[in-house]
């Protein structure tokens, strides 16, 4: 069996767990039912199954009327399929059908005694049920329909220069969301999209705007690397070498916020520090880092912070993949090329005072430095 096929047990859980929730609460009713309340008086019995099936087939109608109007929203020719048609929204409609049907059912053939215990148990499950099927809802609405939605406003938004209209924040909190919520691929294209929409900006000269999607991409890459995120800390770690790369050509500075440059630096050596902690090396999230730290810095004119932050990643890269560490030492002599070594040995010292445990292996990739 191929092991990539198999569900990542974590996900799983998260996807099905409202869902057990259900059971359990159904469950809990019927011992409850059958223990505590064994009999019911026939005429109660006929109400108490009239008005499930009533209440039941008012609240399926409700049901499907709101999901077939949040549907016609989306304005997309897919949305039938990926809300109604779902598997999730299949079985809530059957689930409501036993549901509606059984207490007819029961009427009709005189099973009053065991028709009511399970026709409120149906009833119970099918009420409760509706929380993990609105949270689905939700997440397709977020994620299959927004992400993309927003992308294509915001665009828009940047391309006609009216910065009113400019609003990031709800994607890239969808992004920090989804890094927690959802599955690698979705945040990957969510990082790929915020990359797209601040190069844009940077090219606009929306110092404010880059500044926040570089940070909140530096952001939502180093939590990619707590997940193991490795292709979505990649891209994250691209975007911000490119943004950072626009924004130091032109001299973006922002308004409210600091620079996108230095922005992008920061978030470049937070995120390639924790990948090469984690021991992330599949899509090279640390060697990204390295070059891009290299490049931004090339088109700054204080090459301080990138030469800072190039030596600290060489420190972690000397702990924790000595394997690239001669791909740091080559980033480091193009940087020497640009300001002289004085300069460039003067500059590192004082990278790692947040990591004094690294002190060794700072001295370790100098000397080899030096040594080369």
């Amino acid at each position: 069996m191929d092991e990539r096929k198999l569900p990542d047990p974590v996900t799983l859980w998260k996807k099905c767990n409202w869902w057990l929730y259900c059971v359990f609460v159904t469950i809990a009713v019927v011992l409850i039912l059958h223990y505590f309340y064994p009999n019911t008086d026939q005429d109660n019995a006929r109400y108490i199954l009239s008005a499930i099936s009533q209440g039941l087939a008012a609240i399926l109608a409700l049901v499907f009327t709101i999901t077939l109007v949040v549907s016609q929203m989306t304005r997309r020719y897919t949305a039938m399929d990926k809300i109604i048609f779902r598997r999730e929204t299949v079985f809530l409609m059957i689930i409501f059908g036993i549901g509606v049907v059984t207490p007819l059912l029961a009427l009709k053939f005189g099973f009053l005694e065991h028709g009511v215990n399970l026709s409120i148990a149906f009833a119970v499950f099918c009420v409760f049920s509706l929380i993990p099927f609105l949270k689905g809802v939700n997440w397709v609405l977020k994620y299959e329909f927004g992400v993309d939605a927003l992308y294509r406003e915001i665009m828009v938004a940047i391309e006609s220069g009216i910065e009113e209209s400019i609003d990031i924040e709800e994607l890239t909190e969808i992004g920090e969301r989804a890094v927690t919520e959802a599955p690698e691929n979705t945040v990957v294209t969510i990082t790929r999209s915020l990359s797209q929409i601040g190069k844009k900006c940077a090219k606009k000269g929306l110092g404010d705007e880059t500044s926040w999607v570089v940070c909140k991409l530096s952001d939502i890459g180093v939590k990619s690397v707590g997940k193991k995120f490795e292709e979505a800390s990649f891209f994250a770690a691209t975007g911000l070498k490119k943004i950072g790369v626009e924004a130091a050509k032109i001299g973006l500075t922002g308004g409210l916020l600091d620079d996108p440059a230095t922005d992008a630096i920061n978030g470049l050596k937070d995120i390639g520090a924790k990948a090469a902690e984690k021991g992330l090396v599949k899509w090279g999230t640390t060697i990204c880092t390295v070059e891009g730290l290299k490049d931004v810095g090339m088109e700054l004119k204080d090459e301080y912070m990138a030469v800072n932050g190039l030596w600290c990643l060489g420190a972690f890269v000397m702990e924790y993949l000595p394997e690239q560490v001669d791909h740091v030492i080559q980033n480091l002599g193009e940087m020497e090329k640009e300001i002289g070594r004085d300069l460039l040995m003067r500059w590192g010292k004082n990278c790692i005072s947040d990591y004094p445990n690294l002190k060794s292996s700072l001295e370790e990739i100098k000397r080899r430095y030096e040594k080369g």
